[in-house]
């Protein structure tokens, strides 16, 4: 496998990951490797809004696995029918990246994301493998925030949560309309019921915890930083109201730790 392929997929794939806004890690358990055969840590208060002594941003590497998308979302710069050149990491590409990128003291955790590939099961697979690779294989410490896609197997949920720090679903649009107008391959319920799946994994795992605190086992884990979500505001002209309102919805009813909003910005080619 030689560098300057990697590198060149790096660069597309990074920048193809600057649209999404949720990566922020707060909430997340404290984990420190020192002192055991594992690599990586991460404070209690998270990556990207905690900061050193001297100020320093503690960082993720934010990329997808893939700007291959079989959707075509009109606002999207990754939809099928988009010009753009595309790139594709192997789960081994993004292990060797994040560990790279780790022991050369630039990141202090990972956030991944990824364009739809075959299938919502398919790419969920993948996503959750470059996780199980760190934490299993390679005894990684440090943040992991996984985008969960829409519509991928409760099973395949499930053990994201028990790999990632974080997992966030996007509802893309403040409403349902927007979505049917701009995404109409993406279904408002699917979406909803991907968030609840996560909802009742954050929400047993601490019921559990509690369970097993009493009897002082080892607690059960399942994405402790919670869930987020990110919609694009200025595309499908939602009003304010209409925005807050589904804001408000979200985290009442999926217990968010955040909505993230992300500024609509014409892409090349658009309609």
């Amino acid at each position: 496998m030689s560098e300057k392929p990697i590198l060149q997929k790096l660069a597309l794939l990074a920048d193809a990951a600057k649209y999404d806004a949720s990566c922020a890690s707060s909430g997340t358990v404290r984990r420190d490797s020192t002192g055991t055969k594992g690599i990586g840590s991460t404070g209690g208060m998270g990556i990207c809004h905690s900061y050193a002594p001297d100020g320093r941003c503690i960082s993720l590497l934010k990329i997808l696995l893939t700007n291959f998308c079989i959707y075509d979302c009109r606002f999207c710069i990754n939809r099928a029918s988009s010009n753009v050149p595309r790139a594709r990491f192997n789960p081994a590409e993004v292990v060797r990246l994040t560990l790279d990128f780790y022991k050369r003291n630039y990141i202090e955790g990972l956030f991944l994301s990824s364009g739809i590939i075959r299938s919502e099961d398919y790419t969920m697979e993948q996503l959750v493998e470059v996780a199980r690779l760190l934490r299993e294989e390679h005894r990684f410490g440090g943040y992991i925030h996984l985008k969960t896609i829409a519509g991928a197997s409760p099973e395949l949920i499930a053990k994201a949560g028990l790999y990632a720090d974080r997992l966030s679903t996007n509802v893309e649009l403040p409403t349902e309309d927007g979505l049917k107008s701009f995404a109409p391959e993406k279904k408002p319920q699917t979406i909803r019921k991907t968030m609840a799946n996560v909802r009742v994994g954050v929400e047993d795992a601490v019921e559990a915890r509690k369970d097993r605190l009493l009897k002082k086992a080892k607690p059960p884990r399942f994405a402790p930083a919670g869930q987020s979500t990110q919609m694009i505001v200025g595309a499908d002209g939602a009003r304010d109201d209409d925005i807050l309102a589904s804001a408000t919805s979200l985290y009442s009813g999926y217990r968010l730790r955040r909505v993230y909003y992300s500024a609509y910005s014409p892409i090349p080619d658009a309609s």
